[in-house]
């Protein structure tokens, strides 16, 4: 029975397929010049906050990270043959270029390491972002590096050496004079939009007044310097009134990572701005720009005309911030997603639900779409403006393609902070509009915390966001984590919807802290080791069909009979079933999608081996 529904299902696959990807569909077409908002618009805290707070309390072990306690099993009972609905998470915030939103994913996913997770109608928009990346070490000892225009008066040099206390080359402003200075600088293809400026420097006697200056033609935007100041030496830079703002306190003899994002033309009207950010830490936020350019083209290092110094300078590199852009906002591609979404039975999205105009934009382009009963949606709740989006949503709920389990209970999941009351008022307004009661499921991130916040809540069921690993352990140590986790949430909370993860991997955030939620943010940190080795599409189909498995064999703790995805469209957080740009490009196909659509999703009495 198994083969025969494999069989069948591979080819109710190739038949979608054929409908939903012809050659002459949106797939083939260039897409033009995208995250997510998690900004807390609203009256509550936003899902991306809620995530940080599980993981800032738990140490990690919320998010399923090692430290999570054993399972208790729940015993198999008899399988029942029914069809198990599969959903997806989708992040409904993805916006266009000139929003902060889109600004966030683009510079998260502009850098090449993670083109692979680029969607498929993301467009690489500046193909060789790398302006100057210059380490020295193949230069000639002795010589002046290529490249730099060097200013070196009497008693002054500047030369390719050894370096100091590190490996390979560097080079060396070697300034006796208090008369004069030493200094290099270069031009790069001049830019109109943001770069990010990085190179690593030391002094032998700190605080000399050495100087890195970004600018455009003759007008300088960022002026970094080291001074003494009151018995202390300072990294500081300089603000437009004039004034020097301290970075933080400098060593002699210390090599320091200086990395500067520059934004001569945020979006959304922002006054440009510089992030500046020392051995990865950001130290100063959106400090406005010294000036304001046509164009970025030049880096300049100095030492300063009246004292004497050594300063040593290594691994300059300019490149552009945003070299992509995924922009998913047109009807086009939302139609495409959901005949894709459908092609590989999916049959609903939990989309993050937000109720701001901005964030709420792929929502109302699947609302507004032909295909938009091929795949039902459901609400997942991150931020409380209830007062807002409550009639609006008890609408949704009667119509046709708004997710029902148990015979037409509208199924509504719960990620953000809630009350008693307010889903009592929900399930009131909804009874008022003579629909059935919804199915309200909580998510937490222990089962211990699940249970008592289902019972304070008066919900229905459990669940979670998402599972994840740390320190690049293998994806298999995710899915055994979350294979326990089924069993530990239904044993304390009875009801459970069980979650598949695809993956989890939230590297890009560190490399580029997101610009929404509580700013300055510094916990951008922790997502530097916060990460699990990549999926292979056999391996999330396997660990799809254990769930609909243990969802079929566990008829009492899963009365719902659906599981849910993590996620269709979580890029920067590593999971995704979205096709991407990648998969499309490399194969020819959706090959995460392609292995889904072959899982059973009925009587599935042994695991599923793709």
């Amino acid at each position: 029975m198994v083969l025969c529904s494999v069989v069948e299902s591979r080819f109710r696959w190739a038949e979608r397929w054929r409908s939903a990807c012809h050659p002459k569909s949106d797939r083939w077409r260039s897409v033009m010049p995208v995250r997510r908002s998690d900004s807390g618009f609203g009256d509550g805290p936003s899902r991306r906050d809620v995530l940080k707070v599980a993981a800032a309390v738990t140490g990690g072990a919320a998010l399923g990270l090692p430290g999570a306690g054993p399972a208790a099993a729940a015993g198999e009972q008899v399988p029942r043959a029914d069809r198990t609905l599969v959903g997806a998470i989708r992040w409904d915030a993805y916006t266009g270029l000139d929003t902060r939103h889109g600004m966030g994913v683009n510079r998260l996913l502009s850098p090449e390491k993670y083109h692979f997770r680029m969607p498929y109608y993301s467009e690489i928009t500046v193909p060789e972002p790398v302006l100057v990346n210059q380490g020295f070490d193949a230069e000639a000892t002795g010589g002046a590096p290529s490249g730099w225009t060097v200013s070196a008066g009497t008693g002054t040099e500047v030369s390719v050496v050894q370096s100091p206390d590190r490996e390979g080359k560097s080079v060396h402003l070697h300034d006796t004079s208090t008369a004069g200075m030493a200094a290099m600088s270069r031009t790069f293809a001049g830019q109109d939009r943001a770069v990010t400026v990085r190179w690593d420097w030391r002094e032998t006697a700190a605080g000399g007044w050495s100087r890195a200056l970004v600018g455009g033609g003759s007008t300088t935007v960022v002026d970094i310097a080291t001074r003494r100041e009151g018995g202390g030496k300072q990294l500081v830079c300089r603000t437009p009134s004039g004034t020097w703002q301290v970075v933080q306190a400098i060593a002699d003899d210390t090599w320091y990572s200086i990395r500067v994002i520059v934004d001569p033309a945020p979006p959304v009207g922002a006054t440009p701005w510089v992030d500046i950010f020392v051995d990865g830490v950001r130290k100063v936020y959106h400090t406005p720009l010294l000036g304001s350019p046509a164009t970025l083209d030049r880096l300049h290092f100095q030492t300063n005309p009246s004292q004497t110094s050594d300063l040593y300078v290594d691994n300059v590199n300019v490149e552009v911030t945003e070299s992509v852009n995924c922009d998913e906002t047109s009807q086009a591609i939302m139609d495409q997603q959901i005949r894709y979404a459908h092609a590989a039975g999916i049959d609903y999205w939990a989309i993050d639900y937000y109720s701001h105009p901005e964030l709420r934009q792929a929502r109302d382009l699947y609302l507004s779409s032909a295909y938009k009963n091929q795949v039902n949606w459901c609400a997942l709740i991150t931020e409380w403006n209830w007062d807002t989006y409550l009639p609006e949503l008890v609408t949704r709920f009667g119509e046709s393609n708004y997710q029902k389990v148990l015979g037409g209970r509208p199924l509504i999941y719960f990620l953000g902070p809630t009350t008693a009351d307010r889903v009592a008022k929900m399930r009131a307004r909804t009874a008022e509009a003579g629909l059935a009661d919804p199915y309200v499921v909580v998510m937490r991130w222990t089962a211990k915390d699940a249970a008592e916040t289902k019972t304070a809540m008066g919900a229905d069921a459990v669940s979670r966001y998402s599972t994840g690993q740390t320190n690049g352990a293998p994806y298999s140590s995710l899915t055994d984590l979350e294979t326990r986790l089924w069993s530990e949430y239904a044993t304390a909370a009875g009801q459970v919807i069980p979650t598949v993860s695809t993956g989890w991997d939230s590297r890009p955030q560190y490399d580029y802290p997101v610009p929404w939620g509580s700013q300055p943010s510094d916990d951008y940190l922790r997502h530097k080791d916060i990460w699990t080795q990549q999926a292979t599409a056999a391996q999330i189909a396997t660990h799809l069909g254990g769930a609909i498995r243990w969802s079929n064999t566990h008829p009492g703790s899963t009365p719902a009979n659906a599981v849910l995805i993590y996620a269709w469209n979580e890029y920067l957080e590593g999971g995704w079933i979205c096709p991407t740009l990648h998969e499309l490009k490399d194969s020819g196909r959706p090959l995460r999608l392609d292995a889904i659509a072959g899982v059973p999703r009925t009587g599935v009495a042994r695991p599923f081996n793709p």
